[in-house]
């Protein structure tokens, strides 16, 4: 595989990183939004389940009781019906002889109204007191048939509320193994970020390197350096936070938006020393201008200019694009005095 085959396979590796990159933290943000809801969705439906067996288990406490009281209830109203039924079964057998009884044992009529008003009391007091029994009873089964009912509704609810948990909890746990996973990947192509500033690094000593090859090269510029493309400033030099990774990391140089395929010029008069691939800088060209002094141009579509070109100030060196680690159409352009990136601001005029 040639050099040339070779940088076109790492420009179409790094532009699908590029995507992944972009999709993945889209797609993060949106899994984390998703898993908060869920979580605060299971932390209340757990809950509503707490509260509706903690109901459950109060509504079957008072059930049992109730239960227990309407036994001892019932009893003593069986006892007291059949004490009834004894006294009315004694009554009406022996009405006619108790009565004559009444009348020739009794000192007077007065004596025998007496006994008679006393006796109808007793039979009238065990007929109320078994109706009261009666009622109490009614009453106590009434509110235990309407608890059991409740009770049996909340069981129905804390089932729904079981079912929902379960399902909510499956899918917390979907929406966390996602969100690990894109934490990985992110992390994958944050190592990368750590490339682009190596890859910064290596070029500051290919620059030095090439410079001291050029010792007593009588190619210089003016020192003066032009803009090399007329457009909008999307980023300037120094501390920003980063359009693909969101952290804040160093720029630099300046970055210029116009169309895309815009013609782009050489800032001076100098020497290409570098044209070709370099890692998140794209397709690129870095020129020496002597005096230490030289101007990167990177995310270029199109390279016109070879290394050991001599080029003159204002000349078209290639055309704007957008390869390497870029968010769209823009010249990456860099002043290096030294090999380490300076404010191009105050070489340009």
């Amino acid at each position: 595989m040639s050099e040339e085959q070779k940088l076109q396979a790492i420009q179409n590796q790094l532009q699908e990183s590029k995507k992944v990159l972009q999709k993945t933290k889209a797609e993060q943000q949106v899994v984390w939004g998703r898993l908060v809801v869920i979580s605060k969705e299971l932390d209340k439906t757990k809950t509503r389940l707490f509260q509706a067996k903690s109901k459950i288990e109060s509504n079957e406490t008072q059930i049992g009781t109730l239960t227990f009281e309407l036994g001892k209830i019932e009893a003593d109203l069986r006892q007291k019906e059949q004490k009834l039924r004894r006294r009315l079964k004694e009554v009406y057998k022996g009405s006619g002889q108790d009565f004559i009884r009444l009348v020739f044992t009794s000192d007077s009529m007065a004596d025998f109204f007496n006994r008679l008003y006393y006796f109808r009391k007793i039979i009238s007091y065990d007929s109320d007191l078994v109706h009261e029994v009666r009622t109490d009873a009614d009453k106590a089964k009434v509110k235990r048939d309407i608890l059991h009912d409740r009770t049996e509704e909340i069981k129905d609810l804390a089932k729904v509320i079981e079912e929902k948990k379960v399902a909510i909890a499956a899918q917390a746990e979907e929406k966390k193994k996602a969100y690990e996973g894109l934490q990985q990947q992110r992390k994958e192509y944050e190592e990368k970020i750590a490339e682009l500033e190596k890859s910064s690094k290596e070029l500051e000593a290919l620059i030095l390197k090439k410079m001291a090859e050029r010792v007593g090269s009588k190619v210089h510029g003016s020192g003066v350096l032009a803009w090399p493309l007329e457009g909008r400033i999307t980023s300037n030099f120094g501390w920003r936070r980063d359009p693909f990774w969101g952290r804040r990391s160093f720029h630099t140089g300046l970055d210029i938006a116009a169309k895309y395929g815009t013609p782009i010029k050489a800032a001076d008069a100098g020497e290409v020393i570098f044209s070709g691939w370099w890692d998140g800088y794209g397709k690129a060209i870095v020129i020496d201008h002597g005096r230490k002094r030289t101007t990167v141009y990177g995310h270029m579509s199109r390279l016109y200019e070879q290394v050991g070109s001599i080029v003159t100030k204002g000349q078209v060196i290639g055309l704007e694009g957008s390869t390497g680690y870029s968010t769209g159409p823009h010249l990456h352009f860099e002043v290096r005095q030294n090999g380490k990136p300076v404010n191009p601001r105050g070489f340009l005029k």
